[in-house]
């Protein structure tokens, strides 16, 4: 028993911690979960950023607009984005004489055809609301009925 003073209130211990017998228990850690790194914790300002964003948004004026592309669009187009920035990138590498991985390359060419496939190659005009024959159309049939009504009420 250690010496503490007299009105200090004291528990003896039933065990001896000190016993090599004894484990100890550690805490489990958990496992971290994976983090989903998006392109919004990214610093924009690389050139890999930049030419990624000048093709999602190409890409997205061709299809009609960033409003009129669904959801699974939206994600398809950066697939596609994504599949040309490493596509460019191996390319300058080849063109400045470094080696490079072909399985890569193929890769990155058979992902832009594929998803091109599913996008389609051929623009879409943005749907701007009606068209000038359309106004024109309206504006006569509204003169019309105004012409009728100003005659039956003439009569």
């Amino acid at each position: 028993m250690p010496k503490l003073p007299a009105d200090t209130p004291y528990i003896e211990a039933t065990k001896d911690l000190h016993t090599p017998h004894i484990e100890r228990r550690s805490r489990r850690r958990k496992p971290d979960l994976p983090r989903v790194l998006r392109k919004g914790h990214l610093d924009g300002r690389t050139s890999a950023a930049k030419l990624f964003d000048q093709l999602t948004g190409a890409i997205e004026a061709d299809l009609g607009g960033a409003d009129q592309l669904s959801a699974i669009e939206r994600n398809l187009v950066q697939a596609f984005a994504g599949a040309a920035v490493t596509l460019h990138h191996l390319n300058a590498r080849l063109m400045a004489g470094h080696e490079i991985n072909l399985a890569q390359h193929a890769q990155a060419v058979t992902a832009m055809v594929r998803v091109a496939s599913r996008l389609g190659l051929q623009r879409r005009q943005k749907d701007v609301g009606p068209t000038l024959a359309q106004i024109l159309a309206a504006e006569e049939a509204l003169d019309a009925a105004e012409a009728e009504a100003q005659e039956h009420s003439n009569d």
